[in-house]
């Protein structure tokens, strides 16, 4: 249905960021496409969607049902965009309109795909409503008003609107919750066999597909590294990276090791030589930096490495665990927390009755799917949001009571990481200005600025050089500009410091360095951290202690391995099995 063959492709002449990839995908076939953001996997969607920016270039082919699409005009592609090849694009929220309700933008969707009438297209939209397993009367909500799962359904139900032949979906489990994820995975399998409709998924959660997908391709700076059948990816894969990408994922399992490949990948260059992964391999050899190692079939599938055939057990730096000592003075007391919002002259409680502390030196997790109350916790604790009952003390300081000069003077003591390292950064700020940002908020004199910068940076392991300094956030990773947001929550010597779902947006490799990064500034400060993850293999290893969440409510709360290993609530056992059930 789908061949990729000899395909390059890039954004400036002469400049690849994807190089000769072969790729097939057949019908009701699902294939996954993995790697680290910038190895080029979005880079094959938009050429597979007509989506590649003006400049951009393509050469090679990639032919869908017998039609080459590379290189085909804009106006040809109105019969297969949406039609035949449907689309779940990146980010549930961003591929649906905000002002218009799901049944409407269903029906607008049917109608331009099969030219249906307007009351056969609100047929059909109900019959896609039911398909993803949604009741047909959340067609008359805004998408403001449905969970991330559901949203990312009706994205999966817009992509099937035309009855295509195949869907191409762009990281569709990102920033979900374990429980939802497995889902919309769920779900996306469920249609390819009832439908027969031949899969490409994009992600960066390698373990996250190996249930759905029947073949996985691995990609590292733009080229294919490894490829074979899932069910033989775990216990068989060879190259490096793809053993790194798999003890990247943080497992729920106690004893389990949650590590880091070193370094980022390569920025695009027209001078390649040898492996572009040796700088960051373990087991790079001369060969490695003097020859690029070609795809090539091995041991049941295909892999690019010159030690493919060594069996060499590869070790990759790990999260340091916990030693928050109990004895510790409490930074953060919480008790008998509620708020409460009236919808429609109805009560809604975001939290109720939430007890919780957390000590110097302690990362404490907070753990629950989306909508549970996390992200509203974390903004009472920084003074955002007035709680409508109980009380919270940071510091020996009760925040709830404070107002003006008195509440800013209490959260320069309370540092803050953003869900979104691509949108928490001023894009036409420097480096150096953004961390000095909240130095200049504070009141400290310029003279006094560069040393504490220098000394916020280097605590979230990022370089002083000038050079650095001056880089706006575009020239950053995402990793990078994470850690940019860290040092500035660094930089004004808090107390507390708040991480807002702060690695779920970042790859799988990158994470772990992350949670080691505020690891290592909660021994070495005695910084206490707030920990607000959905991914309870992520808060099993960064964690002293976990709080699970369920719709506003403290359910369960302990140490890491004892919430694992005898789970008291059925939530917090429900999100245990479906963390057991990524295991590789």
């Amino acid at each position: 249905m789908l061949e990729i063959e000899n395909l390059s492709i890039g954004y400036r002449p002469g400049l690849p960021a994807v190089r000769g990839v072969d790729l097939h995908v057949s019908a009701g076939e699902v294939v996954a496409l993995v790697g680290e953001s910038g190895s080029g996997k979005s880079t094959i969607a938009k050429v597979l969607l007509g989506l590649l920016p003006p400049g951009g270039w393509a050469t090679g082919s990639a032919r869908f049902e017998g039609t080459d699409l590379v290189g085909r005009a804009e106006a040809d592609w109105r019969s297969l965009r949406g039609s035949r090849i449907g689309i779940v694009p990146q980010g549930a929220m961003s591929g649906l309109d905000p002002v218009h309700r799901i049944e409407s933008q269903l029906v607008e969707a049917v109608r331009l795909h099969t030219g249906v009438t307007r009351p056969a297209a609100a047929t059909r939209a109900r019959e896609l409503l039911r398909l993803v397993h949604l009741d047909p009367s959340l067609s008359r909500a805004y998408p403001h008003q449905l969970s991330g799962g559901m949203r990312q359904r009706v994205a999966i139900a817009l992509a099937l609107a035309g009855d295509p032949a195949l869907v191409v979906a762009d990281e569709p489990t990102t920033g979900l919750d374990l429980l939802t994820q497995e889902r919309v995975l769920d779900l996306l399998a469920e249609v390819r066999s009832r439908q027969s409709v031949g899969m490409l998924i994009i992600s960066h959660d390698l373990p996250g597909l190996l249930a759905v997908a029947d073949r996985v391709a691995v990609m590292y700076a733009g080229k294919v590294v490894e490829l074979r059948s899932a069910g033989d990816l775990g216990a068989r894969s060879l190259h490096p990276y793809t053993k790194g990408l798999l003890a990247a994922s943080a497992s729920v399992l106690p004893g389990a090791v949650w590590s880091a490949i070193p370094g980022s990948a390569p920025p695009l260059t027209a001078d390649e030589v040898g492996c572009r992964f040796a700088p960051r391999c373990p087991l790079v050899t001369a060969v490695c930096q003097e020859q690029e190692p070609p795809l090539v079939e091995y041991d049941g599938g295909e892999v690019a490495c010159h030690r493919a055939a060594d069996r060499v057990d590869l070790r990759y730096p790990s999260v340091p665990a916990g030693s928050a000592s109990a004895e510790a003075a409490p930074v953060v007391q919480v008790s008998g927390l509620e708020l409460c919002f009236r919808v429609r002259h109805r009560p809604v409680y975001a939290l109720r009755g939430v007890d919780l502390e957390i000590t110097r030196g302690e990362i404490l997790g907070l753990v629950g799917e989306s909508g549970s109350g996390k992200t509203t916790l974390g903004r009472v604790l920084l003074g955002l949001l007035p709680p409508s009952a109980g009380k919270v003390h940071v510091d020996g300081i009760e925040i709830t009571g404070l107002r003006g000069r008195a509440l800013r003077a209490a959260q320069r003591r309370i540092g803050f990481v953003h869900q979104d390292p691509y949108g928490s950064l001023h894009p036409a700020m420097t480096v150096a200005a953004l961390v000095a940002e909240p130095l200049a908020l504070a009141g400290v004199a310029r003279a006094a600025r560069p040393p504490r910068i220098h000394e916020a940076l280097r605590a979230a392991g990022l370089p002083t050089e000038p050079e650095f300094l001056n880089r706006l956030p575009a020239r950053l990773s995402g990793g990078q500009r994470q850690r940019v947001a860290i040092a500035r929550a660094l930089v004004t010597d808090p107390i507390l410091l708040i991480a807002d779902e702060a690695t779920s947006m970042l790859d799988v490799s990158t994470r772990a360095g992350i949670a080691s990064t505020l690891r290592r500034q909660a021994q070495e400060r005695g910084l206490a951290v707030l920990f607000i993850t959905h991914d309870l293999g992520e808060a099993m290893h960064a964690c002293d202690r976990v709080v699970v969440l369920r719709e506003g409510e403290h359910v369960e709360a302990g140490l890491p391995r004892h919430l694992v290993e005898e789970p008291a609530h059925p939530y917090t056992a429900q999100l245990v099995e479906a963390g057991r059930r990524r295991v590789v």
